[in-house]
């Protein structure tokens, strides 16, 4: 069988396994990829005639055709959903018999919504390793396909198969390597950056994360698995050999799972690998040792959730965080003590916040040093707790939370239900808090620069012109290494975009 997967923005590690799975089975497998920073980045600012001439579902439809697959792959999250919908749409009104497949956390948390839209004929919900896989392969022998654990099935009259989710898998070793040259045979600067996931899952539930909609379907019993520091080790020296990374970064949810297993895997990552690295933890695994760990492997740069500093916005019935500010800000020393670049995320808009609460974060960020804070809006994900508290106590508007479910983020970053000019002053200081040390910091917050320099009179302010900063920073110093990355990813997208033409 002829498997095509389509996406845009970036490179999937969950579609690398399957990939390999179905190359295995002696399936092919074919990449058509759409950068898509113009749809992504402006396309709902750009006027509608323009707008219509570079959205990219045209074009990629067409790639896709041009291959003429049996099975079209396409990995949706809230902000692709709509894109991918609208690509097997347009698939399917030229080649009606090719089967469009979904993936991913969105159609997991949304399957009614996201069955019942045009250029959707199979949902996979849960993990896909092994179903569709399966799926493929009943295609290819002509088995009943209707059936397969995971997967919703439309059929042409509208008949939808919904099949019951089988068990996660338990062991990730049984899995075989990312498939990454389905992507960096097509855009090799990707593999300077190599992206390696060595466990799934995560041990809490913030209420706000859409692992809570996986949580309702899979229960929290025996959901985060840890491949074993031997088989990530093994992909890691197979990644050295073949494509030569410069950086590597654990993408997975939290990293790492737990100390034992960071104590065995350090070791063999320092005699074999020895490659600088990043990764995304939480303040509580980051003890002592764990710090200490990280910085002999060559940590350069974490990102740790806050996302308050207000201590009631954490208990159950808002964020449902468990660590303290303490916490983070002992964590953040310990790391940064190793010198490793420590982001935390911050959310403007929980539910109950004020704007006294924005300033005490500022003061409490400030005393705990993070290099920098970056704060996103809000996000109801369909399906979690956050958003049905909010769905039963109407206090989010119903077309937004409709709009999340619908997909309809066509954007390229995500955005939140808040989208007024309130926190256009936090906006500003956390832009310039990369440019300031800790006294610029401290005079900005006292004399309350942010405030002063935020819109008047309707004017756009500095939080909106200076989107860069941290860009620049980055590249004047060693210490923040994401915006060379940064840079090195847009130049191969748009290599890429060169080679393929704009057709």
């Amino acid at each position: 069988m002829h498997v095509v997967v389509c996406n845009r923005l970036t490179e999937y590690q969950g579609i690398e396994i399957i990939s390999a799975v179905l190359k295995n089975a002696g399936h092919r497998v074919d990449l058509v990829f759409e950068p898509d920073l113009l749809t992504a980045a402006f396309l709902r600012s750009l006027p509608g005639p323009l707008a219509k001439r570079v959205d990219s579902v045209r074009r990629a439809a067409r790639r896709v055709l041009e291959l003429s697959p049996d099975v079209v792959l396409f990995p949706s999250e809230i902000n692709s959903f709509d894109w991918c919908s609208r690509v097997g749409a347009r698939v399917k009104q030229d080649s009606p018999e090719t089967f469009m497949v979904h993936g991913g956390f969105h159609v997991t948390s949304s399957p009614e919504q996201c069955i019942a839209r045009d250029g959707v004929d199979v949902l996979c919900i849960g993990e896909g390793d092994h179903a569709l896989p399966e799926f493929v392969q009943a295609l290819a022998e002509g088995d009943d396909h209707r059936a397969i654990a995971n997967l919703w099935v439309k059929d042409p009259d509208g008949t939808v198969h919904r099949n019951k989710p089988r068990p996660l898998i338990a062991d990730l070793d049984s899995l075989p390597f990312p498939d990454k040259a389905l992507y960096y045979d097509e855009l090799p600067g990707l593999a300077k950056e190599y992206v390696c996931v060595a466990s799934r899952g995560c041990h809490w539930a913030c209420s706000f994360c859409f692992y809570t909609t996986l949580y309702d379907i899979y229960g929290r019993n025996g959901f985060v698995r840890a491949r074993s520091p031997q088989h990530v080790l093994g992909e890691l020296m197979e990644a050295k050999r073949r494509w030569s990374p410069e950086y590597i970064v654990f993408h997975d949810d939290i990293f790492p799972t737990s100390l034992k297993w960071l104590k065995e895997f350090a070791p063999l990552y320092i005699e074999h690998i020895g490659l600088p690295f990043s990764c995304i933890t939480h303040p509580q695994l980051v003890r002592q040792e764990t710090a200490d760990l990280l910085g002999a492997m060559g940590c350069k740069y974490v990102i740790m959730g806050s996302q308050t500093a207000n201590e009631d916005s954490r208990h159950e019935d808002v964020l449902n965080r468990t660590e303290s500010s303490e916490e983070i800000a002992v964590a953040t020393k310990r790391l940064r003590a190793h010198g490793i670049f420590v982001l935390l995320d911050h959310i403007f808009g929980v539910p109950g916040e004020t704007e006294e609460d924005q300033e005490t974060a500022l003061r409490f960020y400030l005393d705990a040093s993070p290099d920098v804070v970056k704060p996103f809006f809000m996000s109801y994900f369909p399906g979690t707790d956050l958003t049905k508290r909010a769905e039963e106590a109407a206090s989010v508007a119903k077309d937004e939370l409709d709009r999340n479910v619908d997909g309809g983020w066509d954007h390229f970053m995500f955005e939140g239900a808040i989208h007024g000019n309130d926190y256009r002053p936090y906006n500003l200081a956390y832009a310039m808090w990369p440019m300031l040390g800790t006294r610029g910091r401290r005079a900005m917050i006292d004399l309350q620069l942010h405030k002063k320099l935020a819109p008047i009179g309707g004017l756009p302010g500095l939080g909106n012109i200076i989107l860069f900063p941290r860009l620049f920073t980055g590249l004047m110093t060693d210490r923040d290494i994401r915006p060379k990355l940064y840079l090195n990813y847009l130049k191969t997208i748009l290599s890429y975009q060169v080679k393929q033409g704009l057709r």
